[in-house]
Formats: C-alpha cells, structure tokens, sequence
C-alpha cells in the first residue's frame, strides 16, 4: 500500500505547474548549442579542543572526592577537487561529473593520564554521467547511465601503553543503466545574466532605446557562444569578450554613446554574474540499472570480511524548475527507487531483503538579490526501511521498521572574486527512529572556500 501511495504522489505531482511572473516568459527560449568545462579545488579545515576538571569519588579508603582533569581535542582538514563537462544540443545532452575527495581526522584525548590518539584518513572517489538523445524536441528521451564510486577508510587509536587498533574498509560500487522520459529541463543562467546586465543599463540610463525581449535572448545567445571559446590568458578573454557584447549593443542600437558607467557597469555584472546554475523545465524519468558492489573490511586480530552483491535498481523521478523573476526561484524533486537483489555472498549482505523501498520528495526556493550573491533553502522528506547492526559491527539487518526523516537546508554563497567563492551551508534533520536512538535531531553547518581553476 505504502509503495503504492508514494508513486501516484510521485506521477501526480509530475503534471502539477508553478505559475510564473509575466515579465519573464521562457517558452521562447531555448538554449543554443552549449559545451563546457568546470575544474574546481575545495579546501576545509575545523577543529575544537575541551579542558575541563571534574570532581568524582574518591578510590581510597578515606572516601571523599578526587579532582581529575580532562582534555580532549579534534582536528578535520580535507580537500576535494571537482570536474565537470556538459554538452548540450537539441538533439543531445551529454553529462560527465567527477569528484575526488580526502579528510584526515585526528583526535585526542587525556582522562586522568590516560591518554588516546585517533587517526583517521579516507578518501572517495565518484564519477557520474549519462548521454541523452530526444526522440522528439523538448519531449521523449531515452539516456544511458552510469555510476561509479569508491570509498576507503583507514581508522587507527593508539593507546597509552602502547597498544594499537587498526580497522580498514573499502567499498566500489558499479552500475550502468538505462533510462526513459519525458520533459526538458533548459539552462537559462546566461538568461538571467542578459536581464541583470540589460535591466541594470537600462536603469541607469545608459541605453539609448526600450529594452525587448529580443535584445535579452540576442544576448544571451551570445554570452552562451563567448563562455565556450577556450583562452590560456584571461585578459585576453576579457577584452574579446567586452568587444564582442559592446558591438552586439551597438549593433542593436541599444547604446550609440559609450560612457565609463556603461562599461563599469557592464564589465562588473559580466566578470560576476555567470556564476549562479539557474534552470527552468520539467522532467518526468523512469530508470533502471544493474549494480554491482564489493566491500573489503579487516580489522586487527581479525580475519578479513570480502562481501558483494549484484542487484538492480529501479528508480522513477519528477524535477521541476520554476523560475518566478529575476531575483527568484522554485525547486521540486520527488523520486521513490526500489533496489532487488539478484545475488549476493559474503556475511555483510547476509540479512539484506530482497527488496528495498526508498523514496522522498523536496521542496524550496532560490533567491538571487544580485549578480555575486545567492541563497537557496530546502524542505525535504524521505523515507526507508530501518537498518540496523549487530554486535559484530558489521553484517547489517535491515528492520520492518520505516524511518522516516524530515530535514531543512540553508545555502548561501558570494563570489569575492571570478574564481573565488564563499560558501556557507546549514542542516536541521529530524529521524524518527535510527541505529540505536529513537527522536533524534541533528544540526550541522559548514563554511568554506572555493577556488575555480577554469
């Protein structure tokens, strides 16, 4: 019944539309030929260290209390670098994202001279990417996919007396896939870009006639053609790219006489305003893709646990992109995947179901108050059955239970630079029951900076 419910919600929502503001009419916009390249380098570092004397009773015969002092510290540091390309055409979109990640955790801590050490590395390796072909323009599709990911832990506490205690796990997982739909989901951040700058001539005054919507999609189509062309020096790439928009607007007859406000105006909201991935579409999918997945786990004193499984996965999706104006945006994402189990050996995968039912639907909104600037907030749910673990640690057994968790996400994000990026996120998740709690609430924020190589 739950299975259901959950996909008519899902093929209900996937008709229901967002009204939109007048003045921002995108049905006659359509993306022209589009490749890109993205290289970007994250850096992060945290850490928290406590100190603190706690009075406990007395171990002699005296009775009373003893004061013993504790200290306890943890230090974070990671680094990810991230690639990604797209291609789109009419007729085909291609998809390739990667990203390679690192954190090494360290830890200590000090309870009456009882001292212990963490050290903690791991790394993640994820590639994803699909290749698209629409059998009829903006409508039918069918895509191949494919997924990659590998992850590796290393996890060692080193005690007074000497003593160590290593565990190491590995996991790969593998899938190729394919895909049906319907829909189309357009980029249209060179779109928004063409507004801001246009709209922000116009209103001081530096265009020479009324401002159409012809002349903001002109632009756009060739803000798309300049971001393609590929320049080793970027002053070069500024001044062919000023030149070209300056005779695009002259040629218009938008501006006959260039001021400095014109180009300060033109230059700042070009170098920053390309930098928001502002969509509009919607897109209805139905998937399917054999997994296939392998797990490594040692710990010391132990012998080493080898498990895999081979399943399929089958997953059926909506997205929806509104923009509302200029300045706004309106998300929403609902998916429900259900993953079979063909074959499996090993003890990790021994208690795993057959079936496994997942499912969760998003809901939020973008706002973009100027050209650096911008902040995105999401209300989600979602769904699965229960997985617990028992006292071995691994070997997990997944319960009749459902868990469900409701979570809010606050992003914001400044550019101080074309390249250098200020991010900020904030989490609230609530789960009604997990591994051993029951009610549990959880924040979690993050600030970092983000360097784009090209």
């Amino acid at each position: 019944m739950r299975t259901t419910l959950t996909m008519l919600c899902v093929l209900g929502t996937a008709f229901a539309g967002f009204s939109q503001d007048k003045n921002f009419d995108l049905s006659k916009y359509k993306f022209p030929d589009y490749k890109r390249h993205e290289l970007e380098l994250n850096f992060n570092s945290s850490g928290v260290m406590d100190k603190d004397s706690r009075d406990v009773p007395s171990s002699s015969m005296m009775g009373g209390t003893e004061r013993i002092d504790y200290s306890d510290a943890s230090f974070n540091s990671g680094a990810s670098l991230t690639y990604q390309y797209d291609y789109l055409t009419r007729k085909q979109v291609d998809f390739l994202y990667s990203t390679f990640s690192g954190q090494y955790d360290f830890s200590k801590s000090n309870a009456d001279g009882q001292k212990t050490k963490r050290f903690n590395p791991h790394m993640n390796w994820y590639l994803t990417g699909f290749r698209r072909y629409y059998l009829k323009e903006n409508k039918f599709f069918i895509e191949g996919l494919t997924d990659l990911q590998y992850y590796l832990d290393n996890y060692k506490t080193t005690y007074t007396n000497g003593s160590d205690y290593q565990n190491r796990t590995d996991r790969l997982d593998l899938s190729i896939g394919l895909g049906l739909g319907i829909g189309r989901i357009e980029k249209v951040s060179d779109l928004w870009q063409a507004s801001y700058i246009l709209e922000k001539l116009n209103g001081q005054k530096s265009l020479d006639r009324d401002l159409q919507q012809k002349d903001i999609y002109e632009f756009a189509y060739l803000a798309s053609k300049l971001k393609n062309k590929r320049f080793f020096d970027a002053r070069l790439r500024k001044i062919a790219e000023l030149q070209a928009l300056d005779s695009l607007m002259h040629n218009q007859g938008l501006v006959k006489n260039s001021d400095i406000s014109y180009f300060t105006t033109l230059n700042d909201y070009w170098s920053y305003g390309n930098f928001q991935d502002r969509e509009s579409g919607k897109e209805l999918k139905v998937s399917a893709k054999p997994q296939y997945t392998r797990q490594y786990s040692k710990a010391d004193g132990d012998t080493a646990n080898i498990s895999s499984k081979t399943s399929i996965i089958s997953n059926i999706s909506f997205k929806c992109a509104k923009p509302i104006n200029l300045y706004w945006e309106r998300y929403f994402n609902a998916s429900v995947s259900n993953e079979t189990i063909i074959e499996k050996s090993g003890e990790y995968y021994n208690n795993y179901p057959k079936n496994s039912l997942s499912g969760g639907a998003n809901f939020g909104y973008g706002y973009f108050p100027d050209s650096r600037t911008s902040f995105s907030g999401i209300l989600g749910y979602s769904g699965q059955k229960l997985m617990v673990q028992n006292s071995t640690g691994y070997e997990p057994n997944v319960s009749d239970q459902w868990m469900n968790m409701v979570y809010l996400q606050l992003k914001g994000n400044y550019y101080i630079s074309p390249q250098l990026q200020i991010t900020a996120n904030f989490n609230v998740n609530y789960i009604d029951k997990a591994y051993r709690t029951i009610n549990e609430i959880r924040t979690s924020y993050d600030l970092g900076l983000r360097y784009a190589i090209f």
